[in-house]
């Protein structure tokens, strides 16, 4: 009897595993398709995949998800406006693996369950400008929750509300005002940052970092203004 149950056990176990997907699975390819695009391998089949909400109201409706820990091919976008999760909900959503402007999707969900809520997002992982400008290595990141650091702006904004930014490998786009917040002010050419953190999208021919929120812009404090305050601190010991 112990032995049968046993067997049951492992039974669902297998069952329950049937079907299962990451988003690893969905997104990574090394096939080029058209325009530099990389299509999924699961492209027009219905799959059911789990993942921690990283933002919202993306601009052309949808919300992404990632993975626990993220990381290349760990992220993707849910066309989906029927629902309105909140950043930290956690899914397992079943639906259709489309492409939409270039860029893999689910969309058509037939199923949709939070699990939970207030999960932790992933740390962002860290990229360079160069990996971005690079649209065979930025496909990895596509869809990721990710960060650039110690980079400096190498234009003010243009276009879409997107200016370049460069760590010395190369420049980039950042765009701002994806997720429903406002566009952030045109940054001066040279303007440091210790950090910016957002979600990898594809759009208007080229890959972009995405932040989620004004706060996700972490401009870096002058030297000159570091030193005199230390200096203040010093003074008081003396």
């Amino acid at each position: 009897m112990r032995l049968d149950k046993c067997l049951l056990l492992l039974l669902l176990v297998l069952c329950t595993g049937i079907g299962a997907t990451t988003i690893y699975d969905i997104q990574y390819t090394s096939s080029r398709g058209a325009d530099n695009c990389y299509p999924s391998p699961y492209l027009g089949k219905t799959v059911t995949v789990e993942g921690v909400v990283t933002a919202t109201n993306y601009r052309s409706g949808g919300y992404f998800i990632s993975e626990p820990v993220s990381g290349a091919w760990r992220g993707i976008l849910i066309n989906d406006s029927r629902h309105n999760p909140r950043v930290g909900n956690y899914l397992r959503i079943t639906g259709v693996v489309a492409e939409i402007f270039g860029m893999t999707c689910i969309q058509d969900l037939s199923d949709y369950r939070l699990l939970d809520s207030n999960r932790s997002l992933p740390n962002p992982v860290t990229i360079s400008t160069g990996q971005l400008a690079s649209s065979f290595e930025a496909e990895a990141y596509e869809g990721v929750y990710a960060r650039l650091i110690n980079v400096s702006s190498s234009s003010g904004k243009s276009r879409n509300n997107r200016f370049m930014v460069n760590d010395g490998s190369g420049q980039c786009s950042v765009v701002t005002g994806s997720f429903g917040g406002k566009a952030v002010s045109s940054p001066a050419a040279g303007v440091q940052y210790s950090q910016i953190v957002g979600v990898v999208v594809f759009g208007y021919g080229e890959f972009s970092l995405n932040p989620i929120s004004a706060g996700d812009i972490s401009i870096q404090q002058p030297a000159s203004v570091q030193n005199r305050s230390w200096g203040k601190i010093k003074s008081i010991y003396k």
